[in-house]
C-alpha cells in the first residue's frame, strides 16, 4: 500500500449529525488520514458546539474552518481545496457531509496499481445510497447531449470491473492528487451549488486521468438521489416534485452546466436552445408562480451562455415572488466575490497532534 499521506476536506452547513456520523466514518478508516478540515458554510444549528462535544477532536487531527456566509458547496470547496495545498499531504480527499466512507475505502484507494501511477490525478470510490443502491451519476462521461444533461452514468457492467477510466467524477469521495491540483485553482466558488464538481475536475483532466475503483465505497445520503440513468429514473425524479423554493439549484446548475460545456465544446448555442426549452417548460409545468419560475429558467440558460454568476442565498430566492421587481431583488441580494469570506483555521480542542 502507498505511504503517501491523506488531507481530508469535509464541507457542511446546517447538518451537524450528518457530520458527526461522516467524520466518524473517516475515524475508523484502516488507512488514517493525516489531518482532516471540517469547512463550514455559516452554519446555524450548532455544528461548531457539536464537532467540540462529539470526541472526534481526540481521535483526528481536525481542524476547523469557518466562513463568514453560506456561499453554497462551491464555495465551500473552494476553501477547503485552498487550505489542504498547504497542508503538504500527497492526496487531497474530499466529500460534503452527508458522506460516509466505509472503514477501507481510503485503504482501497491507496492500494489499487493507480495510486502509484503518476498519471493518475483523481481516485474515486463508488457511491451507493444507504439501501446499497449504486448512483450512478456520480461517477460517468461526457458526451454531447440535446434536450438532457451531457453526463452519462455507469451501468452494472462498470460495477464489475476492477478500474474504470472515467470522464467525469463529483465531489464524494475522491482522492485528488495534489501537486494536480496545484496546478490549477481552486473550485470556481461563484459557481455555487452543482456542476462546480465537473468544471473542476474537467481542469483537473487536462493534467491526467481519472479512475473509478469499484471495489472501494463510500455511501452517499442524499435525500433525492437519481438512483438511475434511463428515463424511468429521470420521470421518478420529476414525480417528486420541484417547487419554486428550490428551483434555485435547478437554475444554478443549468447555467453552470452550460457555461461548463460552452467553455469545453460540448455545448453549442443549438444545444443551448434545447436546454433552455426543457427548462423553461419544466417551471412551467412544476413551479408557481409560472410566468416569474419561466422567466428565471431562461435568464440562468443564458447566464452560462453569457458566463454571468449572480447568486442569492436560498432564503432571499425564496422572497423573490413578493418582490415589487424580482430582478432588481435578485440584484440586491446577489453575493459578491470580491473579497474573501474565510476565518482563521483552529485546531478543535482534544484533537490529535
Amino acid at each position: 500500500m502507498s505511504s503517501d499521506s491523506v488531507q481530508a476536506v469535509v464541507v457542511t452547513h446546517n447538518r451537524k449529525a450528518l457530520l458527526l456520523e461522516c467524520l466518524a466514518g473517516i475515524a475508523c478508516q484502516t488507512r488514517p488520514v493525516s489531518g482532516v478540515l471540517v469547512v463550514d458554510n455559516a452554519s446555524t444549528d450548532g455544528t461548531e458546539a457539536a464537532l467540540e462535544a462529539s470526541g472526534l477532536g481526540g481521535r483526528l487531527p481536525l481542524d476547523y474552518l469557518r466562513l463568514a456566509r453560506n456561499g453554497g458547496g462551491a464555495e465551500g470547496f473552494h476553501y477547503g481545496v485552498r487550505r489542504a495545498l498547504g497542508s503538504g499531504a500527497d492526496w487531497i480527499w474530499l466529500m460534503d457531509d452527508d458522506c460516509e466512507p466505509a472503514p477501507d475505502t481510503l485503504a482501497a484507494l491507496l492500494a489499487s496499481p493507480q495510486a502509484a501511477d503518476p498519471d493518475a490525478v483523481l481516485l474515486a470510490p463508488i457511491v451507493r445510497s444507504p439501501e446499497g443502491d449504486v448512483l450512478p451519476l456520480n461517477r460517468g462521461w461526457i458526451r454531447p447531449r440535446w434536450f438532457r444533461s451531457p453526463l452519462r452514468g455507469l451501468s452494472p457492467e462498470h460495477y464489475l470491473r476492477e478500474e474504470v477510466e472515467v470522464d467525469h467524477v463529483s465531489l464524494v469521495g475522491p482522492l485528488v492528487r495534489t501537486r494536480t491540483a496545484a496546478l490549477e485553482d481552486p473550485p470556481r466558488r461563484d459557481f455555487f451549488i452543482r456542476y462546480d464538481d465537473l468544471e473542476w475536475v474537467s481542469r483537473l483532466r487536462r493534467h491526467g486521468r481519472l479512475w473509478l475503483l469499484p471495489g472501494a465505497e463510500i455511501v452517499h445520503k442524499d435525500p433525492r438521489p437519481v438512483a438511475g440513468v434511463g428515463p424511468r429514473a429521470l420521470w421518478l425524479d420529476l414525480r417528486r416534485g420541484h417547487r419554486f423554493e428550490d428551483a434555485w439549484k435547478v437554475n444554478y446548475g443549468l447555467r453552470n452546466m452550460v457555461w461548463c460545456g460552452r467553455r469545453d465544446g460540448y455545448v453549442t448555442f443549438a444545444r443551448l436552445l434545447s436546454y433552455t426549452a426543457v427548462a423553461a417548460l419544466l417551471a412551467l409545468a412544476l413551479q408557481r408562480p409560472r410566468p416569474l419560475a419561466v422567466r428565471l429558467a431562461v435568464r440562468y440558460a443564458l447566464d452560462g451562455w453569457h458566463g454571468r454568476f449572480v447568486n442569492v442565498p436560498p432564503d432571499a430566492w425564496a422572497e423573490l415572488p413578493r418582490a415589487h421587481s424580482p430582478p432588481r431583488a435578485l440584484h440586491a441580494r446577489a453575493l459578491a466575490y470580491d473579497r474573501e469570506v474565510d476565518e482563521p483555521v483552529r485546531r478543535l480542542e482534544g484533537a490529535v497532534a
